[in-house]
């Protein structure tokens, strides 16, 4: 009997050490890194006030509430770190506030996560700095292993000017192995009525992608509220992931037709344009644009938006009509 306690008990100990080293390259730090189980995720909502905010904040997330239009941005903040490769959240909530949007999706957010973003609560600082309202929603989840050290998570984050009412998770499928993937909800009371506000952050595998696309849609069409996804989506225009997208959505870069990179390369290579800003056909953009910033190895999009009214009440109707197939996609 000893013989078999024993060889489990160096497997067990070498399972233990395969995955401290795989997670030394992003933590620096002993930890277990799991993906969230579907029935487990955790989601973080904070209303603030001007109580919550510094004292030089509390006016200036006031911003146009007049009804008109809605400025919407999506950032994958790369857990705060630039191109330089050094940590600043702070020149991330600069790009961030400088924008002056109304309702942010954000990706690559890390709370408590580990050293590489020296265990911040990145949700509860950008918020705070920004003087917004926040929901928060993990996509991994570790569990570190030095006494004190807690828990810490990485994933989506969407920031609004107005109220969150309501907020949910959507675990998308993702394959064994490969980093968990989420797309975080979030129903804003806004001046034009409730909208619904997706932030997301696809995979690195084509077909997982696919999947995953599938998936969001399938959310997005039982919603009858109008609906905003923002995200990264890590494919290009013209990929089977991005044309099933935009054969069910409006890509606000192909409505207004000012559709930039948004991920740095080698200085030798062109930009690729990965992140988006959709919208179904109860909204539709008037402006969009890429902001230039070196606080991330993203850019940040951002596009203003108009909620389509009949009879004073928002269009209903989130999926184009008599595009409902995604034959000839790879599957």
């Amino acid at each position: 009997m000893r013989k078999p306690m024993a060889g489990a008990l160096l497997v067990a100990l070498l399972s233990i050490w395969i995955m401290l080293l795989g997670n030394a390259r992003y933590l620096a730090v002993p930890a277990l890194t799991l993906p969230v189980a579907k029935d487990d995720l955790q989601l973080v909502t904070r209303n603030g006030s001007s109580d919550d905010m510094p004292e030089n904040l509390a006016g200036a997330r006031r911003g146009d509430q007049s009804g008109g239009t809605l400025r919407v941005m999506t950032y994958n903040i790369h857990y705060g770190t630039g191109v330089s490769g050094e940590l600043d959240l702070e020149q991330i909530a600069t790009t961030i506030r400088a924008v002056n949007a109304d309702i942010i999706g954000l990706q690559e957010v890390d709370s408590n996560f580990g050293k590489r973003s020296e265990f911040q609560d990145q949700p509860r600082l950008l918020a705070r700095y920004l003087g917004m309202h926040y929901v928060y929603g993990e996509s991994i989840r570790v569990h570190h292993l030095f006494p004190g050290q807690g828990t810490g998570y990485y994933g989506n984050m969407i920031l609004s000017r107005y109220p969150i009412i309501d907020a949910q998770m959507l675990k998308l499928p993702t394959t064994w192995g490969a980093e968990a993937r989420t797309a975080l909800k979030a129903i804003i009371a806004t001046p034009q009525g409730q909208i619904a506000v997706w932030s997301t952050h696809l995979g690195l595998s084509h077909r997982a992608r696919l999947e995953q696309v599938r998936s969001l849609l399938t959310a997005v069409n039982a919603e009858e509220r109008p609906c905003v996804i923002l995200g990264d989506f890590n494919a290009v225009t013209g990929s089977p992931e991005i044309s099933l997208m935009a054969n069910r959505l409006q890509d606000t870069g192909e409505l207004i037709g000012n559709a930039g990179g948004t991920f740095y390369m080698a200085a030798s290579q062109t930009m690729p344009r990965i992140d988006y800003i959709w919208l179904d056909q109860s909204l539709d953009a008037i402006s969009h644009r890429v902001v230039p910033s070196p606080a991330s190895d993203h850019l940040a999009v951002v596009a203003d938006l108009v909620v389509l009214l009949k009879d004073n009440q928002p269009i209903k109707g989130n999926i184009r009509k008599g595009v409902e197939s995604d034959a000839g996609l790879l599957h």
